[in-house]
């Protein structure tokens, strides 16, 4: 990912940085990595709703909630897009599609555990 000092400019290749000085404004979902063929990029997004990032009881893995209603076909198309891109495992959205609902364990809650 790219920070960029002046984002009146930010196509400018010269105003991305990979420094988060205080001179940085925003950051971009660009990387800048030669081992790319093509451009790339991570996920960047603004959010202009409420949204909470907990960590799961695996290390390493998140569970992600946003506070936006919408109709199952909607959530389902979402989800399916999110299996594409490769941000959540296909088996899990396989599921989710099934019983028509995602559920995630509490963040102390352990796979496996039967208590």
């Amino acid at each position: 990912m790219y920070a960029v000092a002046d984002f009146d400019s930010y196509k400018d290749e010269h105003s991305l940085t990979a420094d988060l000085s205080d001179k940085t404004n925003v950051i971009t979902s660009a990387i800048n990595d030669p081992f790319f063929v093509e451009p790339m990029h991570n996920v960047v997004i603004d959010l202009d709703l409420p949204a909470a990032l907990l960590p799961s009881s695996t290390p390493g893995h998140f569970h992600l909630f946003i506070d936006k209603p919408m109709t199952w076909p909607v959530y389902a198309t979402l989800l399916e897009a999110l299996s594409a891109a490769g941000l959540v495992e296909h088996g899990y959205v396989s599921a989710s599609l099934t019983r028509q609902h995602t559920a995630v364990r509490l963040p102390w809650i352990r796979k496996g555990a039967t208590s």
